[in-house]
């Protein structure tokens, strides 16, 4: 029996200090791990350059309003609507609405001039729906107007690991730099 269990004890060992083998062993424990690290990573990355696309793109947008001189339209917003798509290099759904109010200090509230999107899934805004976004407007002067642009865009993560489907959304507030205000062409915008 002694026998038996020293002939034991010295196959465990010799088995045990065998290395042929064990690389492949380890590719295979490790490779999928590594794998799924990348595609995290990328997809990670990624998701932050959209955010960051969408953002410069909001930027770009608002500070082309500012620099407006002439009155805008249906075909310049829908204009501006794709040219927001064609920033942000994305197949997926972009939306964009644009709103101008002012401020009128004898009431302390801010009015609603005229609101456009590009979109019905994100309605225009009315003055019933303007005061949620009176604390984030900056201070303004009397009769001081701002263009409030937000941005919409639906992201669709590269790879599935565990980061969900959602939607990238910026808002930037800023002051018309040439004129007073930034008009409306005609009448009240319509999407």
């Amino acid at each position: 029996m002694t026998q038996i269990l020293i002939h034991l004890r010295h196959r465990l060992r010799s088995f045990a200090r065998d290395t042929g083998g064990s690389s492949t062993i380890e590719t295979v424990l490790i490779l999928p791990l590594l794998l799924w690290a990348m595609l995290a990573t990328y997809t990670y990355v990624d998701g932050y350059r959209m955010q960051s696309l969408n953002l410069r793109a909001t930027y770009t947008i608002s500070d082309l309003l500012t620099r407006q001189w002439n009155p805008v339209d249906t075909a310049f917003m829908a204009g501006l609507g794709k040219y927001h798509a064609f920033l942000t290099n994305n197949a997926q759904t972009t939306i964009l609405r644009v709103t101008v109010v002012y401020y009128d200090e004898p009431t302390d509230a801010h009015r609603l001039v005229w609101s456009y999107t590009t979109d019905a899934s994100r309605p225009q805004i009315t003055q019933a729906t303007l005061a949620p976004f009176a604390p984030v407007i900056p201070v303004l002067a009397n009769a001081d107007s701002a263009v409030i642009v937000e941005t919409w865009m639906a992201y669709q993560p590269p790879f599935s690991i565990g980061l969900p489907a959602s939607t990238f959304a910026n808002r930037v507030i800023a002051s018309p730099r040439f004129v007073p205000q930034l008009s409306w062409s005609t009448g009240v915008p319509s999407s």
